[in-house]
């Protein structure tokens, strides 16, 4: 696949923050919290049957809406929090309240006894979640060593993905040992840890007075090109979505019916995923973001048409190259988020981002539930992949002309 190769590249200028103490501060307290806020997410996963279910008593439905309201939540405030942090002009005061407040909510979670009261809480929380983790996002963003953010954003989405899959394991085993509300209790002091290391996020040193409503809107509507990463974003979750309802179904019946086996499958998929993020990252700072992202989203769509077609014994390097070619296609999507946006308002640009990802993942599992229903296993993995195909052969036709535009 050709692409152009006056794509845009991040800055290596001078001015980049080399002191050991600002990189702790800038990159790796934001992944710490990153990780800590996705483990959060999946920590009280495994136990959802024994406290929605058999604790209060609801049904499978309200155990899906648990996730709903909450997919919910981030879809209407992750552009609020990020336009309100552009607004005034600082980042910490949001990560710190939205994890705060955030675990306070998961420690009102152990005392609910009505499912109803335990929904209205969950949308609040995922308010206050996502101002949290998609705000300290942002400040990854903010972080001004450009020849190097290549391999920044490859850790971000290491952190990420690393969270949720290490935190439905480990809550699963304290449902087992401690009971059905020891993940939320859990959660809530994690909550608050995390809360009380946002305390040493670098703050951006760049537009701190602040950026007007108006100046905003402006910076973000002469940037339509910011639409292309959002949209490879939507379709990714969307892929995402699909899984967490068709896969599970699909290898069961293949026969694997153990919930162990099952884990396996999904691992070989998230390792690769989240270990080679930072490697990709990297090649990025080389390659310019354009070619990881459409050859790595062709080749995904690729094999992602032949999961509902391969058996068991197939689906091991399916999976496998999957998490290798889904490595390659966050940390450009991300990147030109970045580089693409106005320095001023990348808060508002990764609130945008993170809506485009919630909304695809809010509308995979329906998509998926629904052509698995109608057209059965095959068909669904394979529409899914045709989406990914049909996007990135779009978006090489369109960053061809912003080539040609740009050599006028």
């Amino acid at each position: 696949m050709s692409v152009p190769t006056n794509e845009p590249r991040p800055d290596r200028s001078t001015h980049a923050l080399n002191a050991p103490k600002a990189w702790v501060r800038g990159i790796l307290l934001p992944c710490f919290l990153l990780f800590g806020a996705m483990f959060n997410l999946t920590l009280v996963v495994a136990g959802l049957k024994e406290f929605i279910l058999d604790d209060l008593g609801g049904s499978v439905t309200d155990a899906t809406l648990f996730f709903s309201v909450e997919t919910f939540a981030y879809i209407l405030f992750a552009p609020l929090w990020g336009l309100a942090s552009d607004r005034i002009g600082r980042r910490r005061p949001f990560a710190l309240l939205g994890f705060l407040l955030s675990g306070a909510l998961y420690a009102l979670y152990a005392i609910v006894h009505s499912v109803p009261v335990l929904l209205t809480l969950r949308f609040l929380q995922g308010a206050c979640s996502v101002m949290g983790w998609s705000i300290v996002m942002a400040s990854v963003l903010d972080y001004p060593d450009g020849g190097r953010r290549g391999r920044y954003m490859g850790l971000m989405g290491a952190s990420l993905i690393l969270g949720v899959a290490m935190g439905a394991p480990v809550g699963g085993y304290i449902t087992r040992w401690f009971g059905s509300r020891a993940p939320l209790m859990t959660a809530a002091v994690l909550f608050l840890v995390l809360a009380a290391a946002a305390l040493g996020l670098r703050e951006r040193t760049e537009h701190q007075s602040g950026v007007r409503l108006r100046d905003i809107s402006t910076a973000l509507a002469s940037r339509p090109r910011l639409v292309l990463p959002l949209l490879f974003h939507f379709v990714d979750r969307l892929a995402v979505g699909l899984f967490v309802v068709v896969f599970p179904l699909y290898i069961d019946s293949l026969g694997a019916t153990d919930p162990a086996v099952r884990g396996r499958y999904l691992a070989l998929f998230l390792l690769p995923f989240a270990l080679l993020q930072y490697f990709t990252g990297r090649m990025v700072e080389s390659t310019g973001p354009y070619k990881p992202l459409l050859i790595g989203s062709a080749l995904y769509g690729l094999l992602l048409c032949t999961v509902g077609y391969s058996g068991l014994y197939l689906l091991w390097p399916v999976m496998i190259g999957l998490g290798i070619f889904a490595s390659v296609m966050f940390p450009p999507a991300i990147l030109l988020t970045s580089l693409l946006s106005d320095p001023r308002t990348r808060g508002s640009a990764m609130g945008g981002f993170n809506l485009a990802g919630s909304l695809g993942f809010a509308i995979g599992p329906l998509a998926g539930g629904w052509i698995y229903a109608a057209y059965g296993f095959g068909a669904a993995f394979a529409i899914c992949g045709v989406l990914e195909i049909l996007l990135a052969a779009g978006a090489t036709v369109v960053v061809r002309r912003w080539s040609r535009e740009a050599r006028v």
